[in-house]
């Protein structure tokens, strides 16, 4: 537990030296091993301290241990500048970064009174979010520890040469010192080495509470103690993000893509619902998808995307304009259609899904009877108190349906939050991405699935993931791993809470080149087992006669 509130030490000569300023200190109970894991955490993830920090990359480590020996480490990225605006040609807003080649370890001057040793140096570099709006710099953060290990400091120092270089996310010192002393964390500014630090030190201490600067240490000292209590108290971070795709990868897309479309799509919005997060969410899955067909090889031009229940076009509308073939499908047109170019609004289709698999005769009867096309039903579709019929005939060959069938072999099926075709998408016999978002059965009505059951020694348990999402995003695997699919998995970046991706692009080896009739046999045998899928047919056609959902 925390001990107290911070308090503001500025008249107090600081611990660490004469051109130091106390800030703020705060009482704690954790130890200083619990403060040290939970700071080369954050130096790690500074975007743990400021919003406007998108992350770090760790350029070079070098370690001091007096047990075990020294070690170092170089990135690749250390000679080279963010491979982010590839492509952008972008000479009105051109990338920001100060000295990025500067790796040189920064040096500064510290009291003897604690005694402390360098134990690690670590060069950073910072990405901000907006790196067209604020400079990318280099950072070197020192780990130093007491001989005893009673005493830790943290110290950050950016690689600039003067105030005016530092960018606007760092307060207006040379340096800052975290430091873990006799119960308490206190936080430090270190006046620049040439200036008149006595006059320096004057105008720190003379620094408004109520300024970023003092904010900032206050923010600093709260994420530095409250990381360090969970540490204590063994908080484990319970998602994984970055298992397919590497985070500088799809943070680079990510960012390229943002400086290019967010302003004019936020400001050109026509729906009713909240652009900030249809667009970002939309750039981020965007991102994603680029880089996983880039890993994947899926080259530009050498297949085509569909986009099932499309909603506002938007997912669409970015890969159509970053060179991709594909279109969107939706029930229903949405207003924003009409705002995108001809190219996107032409890719841009008004269907209902029907898996053709629904309309279609056996395989076994259409291997004897190729001459028969369909199965003979009939459905009805209810609209202002009159009833439609529809035979599986007309729907095969109706403009308003689409099947799946018509999809080139070279299709990639995107479920982009598609509600009812969740369970559908692994099912439809292309490789695919989805993102499971409400909890639907395959006959389109909603259902809550239970937990999966796994085996333990005393029989069959249930999963610990017992929410309800969880619990759906594991049956959607569970049906995809049925069919055959090598499954990926990864927790997307998107401001949503819904942010789990299913995705394959590849059959296991025994369910490769096998017979169409045998993948039939086998997808009706999966749609037998979840409990049939009747009702969808004509539950897509009355899709047709209400207003769209709001996505």
């Amino acid at each position: 537990m925390w001990r107290g509130e911070p308090t503001l030490i500025r008249d107090e000569d600081s611990i660490l030296g004469k051109k130091w300023v106390s800030i703020y200190e705060k009482e704690v109970d954790f130890s200083p091993a619990h403060f040290e894991q939970a700071m080369l955490n954050i130096i790690k993830q500074p975007n743990i301290n400021s919003p406007v920090i998108l992350r770090t990359d760790i350029l070079k480590e070098n370690m001091y241990d007096p047990k075990e020996g020294n070690t170092t480490f170089v990135s690749k990225l250390i000679n080279s500048v963010p491979d982010i605006a590839v492509g952008t040609g972008n000479l009105e807003n051109p990338l920001l970064h100060r000295d990025l080649m500067d790796v040189e370890i920064r040096q500064f001057s510290l009291d003897d009174e604690l005694k402390l040793q360098i134990r690690r140096e670590v060069v950073r570099r910072i990405i901000p979010r907006n790196p067209f709006r604020d400079y990318i710099i280099n950072q070197t953060c020192l780990v130093m520890k007491s001989e005893d290990n009673l005493s830790t400091l943290i110290v950050y120092i950016p690689h600039v040469k003067t105030e005016e270089e530092l960018p606007y996310y760092l307060p207006p010192v040379y340096g800052v010192g975290i430091l873990h002393y006799n119960n308490k964390v206190s936080i430090h500014y270190l006046t620049f080495p040439n200036s008149n630090w006595q006059q320096e030190k004057q105008s720190i201490g003379a620094m408004d509470i109520s300024g970023r600067p003092m904010r900032t240490a206050l923010r600093l000292l709260e994420t530095a103690t409250k990381h360090s209590t969970g540490v204590k108290l063994g908080y484990e971070k319970r998602v994984n993000h970055d298992l397919v795709i590497s985070k500088v990868d799809f943070q680079n897309r990510y960012i390229y893509l943002k400086s290019k479309y967010s302003s004019q799509l936020v400001s050109n919005w026509c729906e009713s619902t909240d652009p900030k997060k249809h667009v970002f969410e939309d750039l981020a899955i965007a991102a994603f998808l680029i880089e996983y067909w880039k890993l994947k090889k899926f080259e530009i031009g050498s297949f085509e995307f569909r986009d099932m229940g499309c909603g506002n076009g938007l997912l669409v509308y970015i890969l159509i304009m970053e060179g991709y073939r594909g279109q969107g499908i939706d029930a229903r047109a949405r207003k924003s259609w009409d705002m995108y170019p001809e190219k996107v609004r032409m890719n841009l289709l008004e269907k209902i899904i029907v898996p053709g698999i629904l309309l279609k005769p056996h395989p076994s009867l259409a291997k004897i009877a190729p001459e028969i096309k369909d199965n003979g039903r009939q459905f009805a579709q209810t609209a202002d108190d009159q009833v439609n019929y529809y035979t599986a005939s007309s729907l095969l060959h109706s403009s308003k349906v689409c099947t799946t069938e018509e999809f080139p072999k070279n299709t990639f099926l995107i479920g982009n939050h598609s509600d009812e075709l969740t369970c559908w998408m692994p099912l439809l016999e292309f490789p695919f991405l989805v993102i499971p978002c409400c909890s639907h059965t395959l006959s389109g009505i909603r259902f809550r699935y239970p937990p999966r059951k796994i085996p333990c020694l005393t029989g069959i348990r249930a999963s610990p993931q017992s929410s309800t999402y969880g619990s759906l995003v594991d049956h959607v695997e569970d049906i995809a791993i049925l069919n055959g699919w090598q499954i990926e998995k990864e927790m997307l970046r998107i401001p949503s809470t819904r942010n789990a991706a299913i995705m394959s692009c590849a059959k296991i080896k025994s369910f490769q080149d096998e017979p169409s009739d045998i993948s039939q046999l086998r997808v009706l045998d999966i749609i037998a087992m979840e409990g049939g899928a009747e009702g969808w047919v004509e539950n897509s056609l009355n899709l047709m006669k209400g207003a769209p959902r709001n996505h």
